[in-house]
This record gives structure tokens, C-alpha cells and sequence, in this order.
């Protein structure tokens, strides 16, 4: 592997991954928010622009950072936090298809309802807002059409 493509990583989750990979890879970070001199713009939830700008640069991986991760802001804006949070990972998916190659995508384990201590890829998740349910939603149709992908489900963020 040596070219990745990283979708809305303008947070921290995103400048983890900047400073993890860029020395060692050629990549393109991409966010709305052009908060740091190392983003490009793209705003991932126009599909057409998301599709050409991956295409354009031929990724051997496509990483999607990029979720409203808020959950009063996803409760109340219900429809564009799905749209951002779901409606963009098909365009994703489409994409990752396209070019056959892998779809990394960051999902939570707040997708479980927390009566357990401990939760495996077995267990039925139990979302109890609307952010996690666009997670599962997002994970179902990542499994159910991507060729190639993998699901990582982040515990706790935290730090800078």
C-alpha cells in the first residue's frame, strides 16, 4: 500500500492519523473545515465530488473519518446527521467498489446500550440515539455492499 485517501479528518481523529501516516505514505486529507495547512477541501457529502476527488487520485485504501460526532447536535438535526453520517458512506462504498480496493471506516462502540461490560461483533447492537444508530446503519450497509472494508469501532477519543 502506498497511497491513502483520508475523508473528514479535520479533528482529532483525523491529525492522529496525519501524523501516523504521512512520512510513510502518499496521502490526501481531505475535510470541509479547513482548520490545519495540511487539508484539502472536500465536503464528502456531495457525492459527485467525493467520487471524482478519490478517482483523481487513485488510493490503494480509503479511510472515512469523517461523522458528526456531537450527540445533541445529532439528536436534533436527525436527518443531517444521517445524511452526513450514512447517505455519505454509500458514496463511499461506491467508490471503494469502483477502484477495488479496501474501505476502512471508524464506527463507536456506542453502538451497544451499555447493560454489558463487555460487547463482541456478536452482539446485537442497541443504539440509543440517533449518532449511533447512524453508525449501524453506516456499519449494515458498509457489510451488506463493499467488496473489501474494515470496521473499526473506537472505544473513547480523547486528547489533541
Amino acid at each position: 500500500m502506498k497511497k491513502i485517501y483520508f475523508a473528514g479528518c479535520g479533528g482529532m481523529l483525523g491529525e492522529a492519523f496525519y501524523k501516523k501516516f504521512n512520512k510513510d505514505y502518499e496521502c490526501r486529507f481531505t475535510d470541509k473545515d479547513l482548520n490545519e495547512d495540511w487539508l484539502d477541501f472536500l465536503d464528502f457529502r456531495n457525492a459527485e465530488s467525493y467520487f471524482e476527488d478519490v478517482l483523481n487520485f487513485n488510493p490503494d485504501l480509503l479511510v472515512h473519518l469523517g461523522a458528526y460526532t456531537s450527540l445533541e447536535y445529532c439528536d436534533e438535526n436527525e436527518l443531517d446527521a444521517l445524511n452526513n453520517n450514512v447517505t455519505s458512506l454509500e458514496t463511499a462504498v461506491l467508490i471503494s467498489n469502483k477502484l477495488d480496493i479496501p474501505l476502512l471506516f471508524i464506527s463507536t462502540a456506542g453502538i451497544f446500550d451499555g447493560l454489558k461490560n463487555e460487547y463482541d461483533d456478536w452482539d446485537a447492537p442497541g443504539p440509543l440515539g440517533v449518532y449511533a444508530r447512524s453508525k449501524v446503519l453506516a456499519e449494515d450497509y458498509i457489510s451488506r455492499n463493499a467488496n473489501k472494508y474494515y470496521v473499526m469501532r473506537a472505544g473513547w477519543m480523547m486528547g489533541g
